[in-house]
């Protein structure tokens, strides 16, 4: 590890302290994969050891002249065969901010594909910070524009972050493997937000499943990079997958970049369990158990009584009925009578 007030090495990753508006460091043509969420310019809160703070609040001509500066420099030090992952959401302040930006990349020179809808939280799993109040809906989802350098030159490979057929009927019709393209929508849970006891050093960071994913997606890539680097979790994916990886931060918080490319580099991408296939298992689990011998043990907290109802909730939502169910549902009515005898003696 080489560390001096103006750069971070640690292994096959290297982090310069400094603006991505000049690059000089890295050698035009050398990168292949740019993942990165720049500044949202809506009053985040970003600021270094120092505590030197960068101001999130630019007039926007300024905002948009300092990012194609940025998105310029990205051009000019990729390869051809370049892919640009470009991570933004919008707010309720700042509605229409995400294509602004997507357009100032197109501006420069990068050829825009597709846009990919990152899923932070669906259905109660994952994590966001709620805003909406009565005004409006909160959002769940953000914006990750592909971009690439040369139409003829690039190439992805979706199914390397592909998921299992539901329908295994379909393995060998489309391909050899139990895997198909995922889509351009990715389900990575955002890790839980700031608060009291959660502290992550920067206001925006995203999970380190996000940048995984692009980087598995590019095959072939040697170079990664992320211009604005913030925690690290880009390098941290880089090195998880043996890739060379560079990061500029600005307002850097050396311990905190330094523990997230050691630390979390030991991630690797999980194939995720599909929906039919947990309610295909839920029902063959009851069919097992209803051929063994089983009593329902005594709701002894209150987070047992919990557990048990959010159980027959799911039961009853997949319309299952089964013995096992029954039994379930005679123990909570008698642990809700007794839990109420005791309430009425306590008085």
């Amino acid at each position: 590890m080489h560390e001096s007030s103006k750069m971070l090495v640690i292994d096959n990753q290297t982090v310069y302290f400094k603006s991505s508006e000049e690059m000089n460091e890295i050698q035009e043509g050398t990168i292949d994969v740019i993942i990165t969420s720049p500044p949202y310019n809506r009053g985040k809160h970003y600021s270094s050891d120092s505590n030197v703070k960068y101001n999130d609040s630019l007039p926007e001509k300024e905002y948009f002249q300092m990012l194609k500066r940025v998105w310029r420099e990205c051009l000019r030090i990729s390869s051809y065969k370049a892919v640009f992952f470009l991570n933004i959401g919008d707010s309720a302040t700042t509605q229409g901010l995400s294509e602004k930006v997507a357009n100032s990349a197109e501006e420069v020179g990068w050829i825009r594909i597709q846009d990919i809808i990152w899923i932070k939280s669906i259905y109660g799993k994952g994590h966001y910070t709620p805003s909406g109040g009565n005004k409006r809906f909160n959002n769940v989802w953000e914006h990750i524009f592909l971009f690439i350098k040369d139409k003829s030159k690039y190439e992805l490979n979706p199914k390397a972050i592909g998921i299992p057929y539901a329908d295994k009927s379909n393995i060998g019709r489309y391909g050899k493997s139990d895997l198909r393209d995922p889509g351009n929508l990715l389900h990575i849970c955002y890790e839980k937000t700031t608060g009291a006891t959660i502290k992550k050093g920067h206001d925006a960071p995203f999970p380190i499943g996000l940048p995984y994913s692009c980087i598995k997606a590019v095959p072939n890539a040697k170079y990664v990079l992320d211009p604005f680097l913030g925690t690290g979790t880009t390098l941290a994916a880089a090195k998880s997958l043996g890739l060379h990886g560079y990061g500029y931060e600005m307002f850097p918080r050396e311990n905190l970049i330094r523990e997230t490319i050691i630390n979390k580099s030991q991630y690797k991408l999980k194939t995720p369990i599909l929906i039919p296939h947990y309610e295909k298992s839920i029902k063959t689990l009851l069919q097992l158990l209803e051929n063994s011998k089983i009593e329902i043990w005594d709701l002894k907290t209150k987070k047992d009584r919990i557990n048990m109802e959010i159980l027959i909730d799911t039961f009853e939502k997949m319309n299952i009925n089964s013995i096992i169910v029954e039994k379930i549902k005679k123990k909570l009515q008698r642990d809700n009578k007794n839990n109420s005898l005791l309430k009425f003696i306590k008085k």
